[in-house]
């Protein structure tokens, strides 16, 4: 087979895999729900045609997946019938949501009497013309079965079902397998090469350069991320800094990943002068270790201005460049390059035995198998991983034999895929190869979070339910999947969260696969329109000051993903008025970061869309058009700085999950009777208002909500009763809650002052969480007293941060809490004394747990007293900064931990 039916044959592939998710749809019209409506409008029979018809096309699909290769051979006939085909699942899905909607939206209104919803629903499906609708439906699914039979008839399809055929849905054998050094084989000379070179004392210049070059999957970013978080080397460098750079070499995103990496902290400049003082101002004078991994670039002038960047460290520092170019390599660095050789086959073997251990230890004559199988990988270690994750999930030798026999390994390369690797894609599950392909929409090195990922997924209604599981966690289980597969790579980006990438060859699999459905671009938005006519899922990263126009002229009927991403901080963003009109099947629409002020009230023209992405843009307000779009699951509005209200009638969004804006952002109210959309799971924050239907108890009924949740306002609550029926105790997967007030104001009555102590006191006494939640703060409370529920042992309570409690004059009891890692008090203007009710009265060891102690700004703090012998026996941090006034602290405690901050204590008599 030639290059462009090996592409063809695996873009159907894909095909294949979505077609299977389409006839589910399908395969809803034989529901009883349907039969029923089938009933009352007389289209039984046309539905038991469509029931027939398509578990004709799904037998012969199952037997088609295992030879989509042959099959599906750059066929005009099989390319033309696969779109038709396409088209017809898409309407469907349209008309199943079409209807689920209006059923939802009737049933929801519990007044109603059982026989006017019916003749609502009656009414609605003449409107629909629902009977006419199934009939062409399943007219038009007859004759693409039949078309179906003939082309196999003309193909002559003689299949070995066994041999290729892609496994049922089954679970993983294993869990998520982690990488660690002790999974890396074939590897130790080359490491100790690096180490060695990068502990060498340079003399001249201003920074050492060792190229890493190799082909792609053969390991250059393993092995530098080996030498990157050696400890050898971790003692040798001041800053460590890793920057992906890829093929989009973007001279701003890399010096802004730069600062980043280097200050573990945000970087919102967007010009290079800029970024380049700021760089100096951090690496300079200092010996620094930067990785640049990944690197394409071929242009002198590209590598003379990134290479001026790190011109101002100290002599020693010394920098990595992984790249698959000998070009690049002599581009930068006069020194020879260290050229990455392939593993053995012996090595090899050892990485596919560490992930089907338990399947050989149980058959000795898989071993055999496996060890023809490594001779294959021809010493790629990514090969050799990715088939021993296929093999993981084999539990038979005819198995074994049949990837060892296939035909991909003597295939030829193309497009930067290796055919090999389509084994891990030919034995996905269908639903995760559809997962998988999707990825493809994203940029290469694109930094993937496992929550986010799972939201796009549901939005496009890739994840089927099972049982009463929750969505979320069901995608969470598919992400998992692939992981386990090696199609995901984990990392730690700069601030130690846990994210994922997907390997350059990995990517290029997806955007294989997936090609004519999902289309990526980074051009000039102007010029695309063209060029994605038939794309179902579009992505479109704009990366340029100039004002972003999306204008009504884009036009695609059957879009199911719309996502227009910028990296620019200063873009300027448009939307025509009438742009959604054409774009009415849009599931997911992301716009974030593209610099619009309003967003069209044509945007309840969507009306399946289920994920509304408008991060980061200077909107003040949100039309009240969004109200009606009823399928919404997802609302993303984080860095929406202006932001002051949300949509008056966001109650109607009944089927709304998750719900993102800034806690510390200008919104000031909630919109009335929130407490209706008890689908809620994700909820930024819930600001307490004083009118009725705003209150804390709109919460009462929320119990689904989850994460994190920060209250403010709560000095609107007067009322003791209004705090008991917020009901936090019943919020079970709460794991983060913040409680917090507004300051009172200076010169009040000292009677009305005393009163307000007292509220505030009632009120969090009954503002009791349920004992799930691991971190709270509280901030602003102006009572005495400490609820008793605080120090209460059997709470899970990890992290405690009490800041801005300007009238209490001790600290509560914690000392008991048996799981409290983290505490942190700051400005508590009235505490004098940290001393022995601080620990408890129980004769146990105090803080049995505690590794960090964060003290800031106390201004009438003088002792810390009273620590027993056996107290904070993990203690490895302790901060104290702005306590003018502090004399003592316990010298005997601090002098044993490996790490201590004092500043700004000036009265203090002796530092530990």
């Amino acid at each position: 087979m030639g290059d462009s039916s090996f592409v063809s044959g695996f873009k159907t592939g894909f095909g294949s895999a979505f077609l299977q998710f389409a006839l589910e749809r399908l395969a809803s019209f034989g529901s009883v729900a349907w039969r029923e409506i089938g009933v009352i409008w007389g289209v039984e029979d046309e539905l038991r045609k469509l029931q027939r018809t398509y578990l004709k096309i799904q037998e012969l699909l199952e037997h088609m997946e295992g030879s989509s290769l042959r099959l599906f051979n750059g066929s005009k006939a099989w390319q033309i019938w696969f779109e038709d085909m396409r088209k017809l699942a898409y309407d469907a899905d349209a008309l199943l949501d079409h209807v689920s909607l209006h059923l939802s939206s009737y049933c929801s209104v519990n007044a109603r009497q059982e026989n006017q919803i019916f003749s609502m629903v009656l009414s609605s499906f003449n409107e629909l013309k629902l009977p006419n609708k199934i009939c062409k439906m399943q007219e038009k699914l007859e004759e693409l079965a039949k078309e179906m039979e003939g082309l196999v008839m003309i193909e002559k399809l003689k299949l070995d079902p066994y041999k290729f055929a892609p496994p049922r849905f089954n679970s993983l054998c294993s869990t998520v397998l982690f990488v660690d050094d002790k999974t890396v084989v074939g590897r130790e000379r080359d490491r100790e090469h690096i180490v060695d070179w990068l502990s060498e004392k340079c003399e001249g210049g201003d920074f050492s350069l060792m190229p890493i070059v190799g082909m792609g999957g053969i390991g250059k970013t393993t092995l530098a991320r080996l030498v990157y978080d050696d400890e050898r080397v971790r003692g040798v460098f001041g800053r460590r800094i890793w920057i992906s750079i890829s093929m989009d070499f973007d001279m701003v995103r890399i010096a802004k990943s730069v600062v980043e990496s280097a200050t573990l902290c945000a970087c919102n400049l967007s010009d290079l002068i800029s970024l380049q003082a700021m760089l100096r101002d951090v690496l300079s004078s200092r010996k620094f270790l930067v990785v640049l991994d990944d690197y394409w670039s071929e242009s002198h002038a590209d590598w003379d201005v990134l290479s001026s960047l790190f011109r101002v460290g100290s002599k020693g520092s010394k920098i990595i460049v992984t790249t698959r170019s000998t070009k690049v390599s002599s581009i930068v660095s006069c020194s020879k390059a260290y050229k990455l050789e392939n593993l053995s086959d012996d090595d090899c073997w050892k990485l596919i035995e560490q992930r089907t251990l338990a399947s050989m230890q149980t058959n000795q004559n898989l071993e055999p198998i496996s060890r023809q199988i490594a001779k294959k990988c021809k010493g790629l270690p990514l090969v050799a991983v990715t088939l021993g994750c296929v093999l993981r999930c084999k539990s038979t030798e005819e198995e074994w034999h049949s990837i060892l026999e296939s035909e991909l390994w003597d295939m030829p390369q193309t497009e930067n895929v290796f055919p090999v690797l389509m084994l891990s894609y030919v034995h996905l599950p269908a639903h995760l190869r559809q997962c998988f392909a999707y990825c493809s929409i994203f940029p290469q090195n694109h930094e993937f979070e496992v929550e986010e990922l799972v939201l796009l997924w549901m939005a496009e209604g890739f994840i089927q339910p099972v049982g009463a599981r929750r969505l979320e966690d069901l995608g969470a289980d598919y992400f998992h999947d692939l992981y386990s597969r090696s199609f995901f790579q984990q990392y730690k980006n700069p601030s130690n969260k846990t994210i994922y990438k997907m390997h350059g060859l990995i990517h290029d699999m997806a955007r294989v696969v997936s090609k004519d459905i999902c289309f990526r671009t980074e051009y000039n938005l102007s010029n695309c329109y063209p060029l994605f006519g038939n794309a179902c899922h579009l992505s479109l990263l704009h990366d340029s000051s100039q004002q972003i126009e999306l204008k009504a002229s884009l036009k695609n009927e059957r879009l199911r993903t719309f996502l227009l991403m910028s990296n620019n901080v200063s873009s300027r963003g448009e939307l025509h008025p009438e742009l959604f009109q054409h774009l009415q099947s849009l599931r997911v629409l992301g716009l974030s970061n593209i610099g619009i002020a309003e967003l069209p009230n044509s945007v309840d023209k969507l009306e399946y869309l289920r994920y509304l992405n408008l991060s980061g843009n200077p909107i003040s307000h949100l039309p009240e058009s969004m109200c009606r779009l009823a399928a919404l699951q997802t609302l993303k509005l984080t860095n929406c700085s202006q932001l002051r209200d949300l949509p008056t009638d966001m109650k109607n969004l009944a089927n709304l999950r998750h719900l993102h804006f800034d806690v510390q952002g200008q919104l000031q109210s909630m919109p009335l009777q929130v407490g209706s959309l008890t689908n809620l799971q994700t909820l930024s924050a819930y600001i307490v208002g004083r009118k009725e239907g705003n209150g804390i108890g709109e919460l009462k009924t929320m119990n689904g909500l989850r994460g994190s949740l920060c209250i403010k306002n709560i000095e609107h609550v007067l009322d003791l009763k209004d705090a008991v029926e917020a009901k936090l105790g019943m919020k079970t997967c709460l794991d983060r809650l913040e409680l917090q007030w507004r300051k009172l104001r200076s010169g009040l009555d000292p009677q009305l002052l005393d009163r307000r102590k007292n509220e505030q006191a009632e009120v969090l006494a009954n503002l009791q969480p349920h004992e799930n939640v691991k971190e709270l703060v509280i901030q602003n409370y102006c009572g005495v007293i400490y609820p008793d529920w605080l120090s209460q042992p059997w709470r899970k309570f990890t992290s405690i941060h009490l800041q801005g409690l300007k009238y209490c004059d001790n600290l509560p009891s914690l000392g008991q809490l048996p799981f409290l890692k983290y505490f942190a008090i700051s400005d508590l203007p009235s505490l004098k004394y940290v001393d022995h009710n601080f620990y408890g009265t129980c004769n146990a060891a105090t803080f049995p747990s505690l590794e960090s102690f964060q003290i800031h700004d106390m201004s009438a703090l003088l002792h810390w007293r009273n620590v027993s012998n056996d107290a904070m026996p993990c203690l490895n941090t302790f901060t104290i900064h702005g306590c003018p006034n502090l004399i003592s602290l316990p010298h005997k405690l601090l002098s044993l931990l490996p790490y201590s901050s004092i500043s700004d204590c000036g009265s203090l008599q002796a530092v530990p």
